[in-house]
């Protein structure tokens, strides 16, 4: 089904995506869990050939162009390297002008999960449930680079926001990914 809803969106053919469960060391895992005592602490997705982490409670920040102390990047960076010790986390990329793949990785990843709120709950732990659940990309909006990509958990709605809004730094929820590890 989500393979389906990929090439209807991008028009190419992708295998079905798989998320492997990781080990924190990196080790893939067939028993590990979303939550509880066997707990993944990431997934591979073979479709985008990143590690995500399972994770998502890991706080707010405001999107930064340097990952200053606080950010939604830095948090990023901090979260992966205390629950793996890998370091290299960044937030997905969320190009809401373009279709799902490298470029939208928020996008792919919601089509792998079923187009929902609920199955990204049900594939990764701690993804708050208010709705709107906005999470920072890591994708400048180009025509005017004092914006970013903000992607909806609940809804899969994506459009730019202001980094800063009336002179306070917009805070949003943090999420992230690395390369394959």
């Amino acid at each position: 089904m989500a393979a389906t809803a990929l090439w209807a969106l991008t028009g190419v053919a992708f295998a079905a995506p798989d998320f492997q469960g990781r080990l924190a060391d990196g080790t893939a895992s067939t028993t590990c869990t979303k939550s509880g005592a066997t707990k993944c602490a990431m997934f591979y997705n073979t479709t985008l050939n990143i590690t995500i982490l399972n994770d998502w409670n890991i706080g707010t920040g405001f999107w930064s162009d340097t990952a200053a102390a606080g950010s939604a990047q830095d948090l990023a960076e901090s979260a992966g390297v205390a629950q793996t010790g890998f370091t290299g986390w960044l937030l997905p990329t969320g190009d809401g002008a373009a279709l799902a793949g490298p470029l939208n990785q928020y996008l792919s990843i919601w089509i792998d999960v079923g187009s929902s709120q609920a199955g990204l709950q049900a594939q990764f732990d701690g993804v708050p449930r208010p709705s709107p659940y906005s999470c920072w990309s890591g994708t400048v909006y180009a025509p005017h680079t004092e914006d970013a990509w903000l992607f909806s958990a609940f809804d899969a709605f994506q459009t730019p926001i202001f980094k800063i809004s009336n002179d306070t730094p917009n805070a949003l929820y943090a999420w992230l990914c690395a390369p394959a590890m």
